[in-house]
């Protein structure tokens, strides 16, 4: 057999249901019902493994009906399936005592016939039909060779044409449908990721506004009413101002409490405190954020002045993030990994202390 194409999304099998649980449920029903026909029915049979492999066969071409994807039918299984019902016929009609045969004995016609159903559903019409023929011809090449006219093998079989012509008639005619349904469906889904995207940003926007609405509502209100501003004001204003701003330039760092918390800290005590994100971090996972919080929460703590610069870098470097704080002759430098490992280093002067690894 060739090699299984990947599932498709527009796989005939999707739309009809073929791929989910309850197919396969029925799909093992069918077989257990053919299956116990033809164990039911050995009386007068010369032998009965051809039997059984006959009932194998079928059971393996059901199978394939279910689980192989591709639209249409893979060729290799498609000729296979096509084969099925002359070689089902072959190896159970010869074994069947003549006379003394029944119907019920020919059970292979009916299980192969629905096989060919699906296969002429699943895009492969003018196979099914020609694996049909082949088995009225298989049936009546039986009924002669055993004395009873090419007559009675082609009716046995020839019942059985009508669901696999109603089958190629449904291809015919309802699959072209199947291309639209699919493009709806696809359609629906990117609307509703559209719609999912939208409310997703007017959240945010609604949150920043929020967020907005708390920290420069007051200032400005006081402002509205002509207060002439003090030196304590200015000052607040000048905090709320470089807090505004983190949250545009790092929002991966800003939107934390903690870290804005000890921001306006540092800041407080006349540190220079700059907050960058060239977006690294912006799908990271949880865990190395709240890494670089807590670490960034830390180097503000230490600072009592002079400037710190906490910047998140590019996806693709092999640094996650950097801290850099410098007063005076010391200066600090903090790096976090994508292991989450943290190095720090301290120059005083022209002396270098590395501080190891955690």
């Amino acid at each position: 057999m060739s090699e299984v194409p990947p599932r498709d999304v527009r796989d005939v099998r999707v739309l009809l249901g073929m791929d989910r649980p309850a197919a396969k449920v029925l799909a093992a029903l069918f077989c257990l019902s053919f299956t116990l026909a033809a164990l039911a029915n050995l009386d007068g049979v010369q032998h009965v493994w051809p039997i059984v492999l006959a009932a194998v066969l079928v059971t393996a071409a059901a199978v394939v009906i279910i689980a192989v994807p591709g639209d249409p039918l893979p060729m290799a299984y498609t000729l296979a399936l096509t084969a099925l019902g002359p070689v089902a016929c072959a190896l159970v009609l010869w074994q069947l005592p003549v006379p003394g045969w029944t119907l019920d004995s020919a059970w292979q016609i009916r299980a192969v016939t629905a096989v060919l159903v699906y296969m002429s559903v699943r895009g492969r019409a003018p196979y099914a039909f020609a694996g049909a023929a082949l088995m009225v011809l298989t049936s009546g090449a039986w009924s002669d060779a055993t004395g009873q006219g090419w007559g009675t093998g082609i009716r046995l079989a020839s019942i059985n044409l009508a669901p696999v012509l109603m089958s190629v008639f449904f291809a015919f005619s309802i699959r072209p449908v199947g291309p639209a349904v699919f493009r709806l469906r696809e359609q629906e889904s990117e609307r509703a990721a559209d719609e999912a995207m939208t409310q997703a940003v007017l959240r945010e926007r609604d949150s920043q506004l929020t967020r907005l609405d708390l920290l420069a509502r007051p200032l400005l209100e006081r402002s509205a009413t002509g207060d002439e501003f003090g030196d304590g004001c200015r000052e607040e204003c000048g905090l709320l101002e470089e807090r505004l701003r983190d949250t545009r330039r790092a929002p991966v760092l800003a939107s934390d409490e903690g870290v804005s918390r000890a921001v306006e800290s540092a800041r407080r005590r006349g540190a220079r405190v700059i907050l960058l994100d060239d977006g690294g971090l912006r799908d990271g996972p949880q865990a190395l954020v709240s890494q670089l919080h807590s670490a960034l929460i830390d180097a503000l703590q230490d600072t009592e002045g002079g400037k710190l610069t906490a910047r998140v870098l590019p996806a693709g470097r092999a640094t996650v993030a950097t801290i850099l704080s410098e007063n005076g002759a010391r200066v600090g430098r903090v790096e976090l990994g994508h292991d989450g490992r943290v190095q720090t280093a301290v120059h005083h002067g022209g002396m270098r202390e590395i501080i190891p690894q955690r």
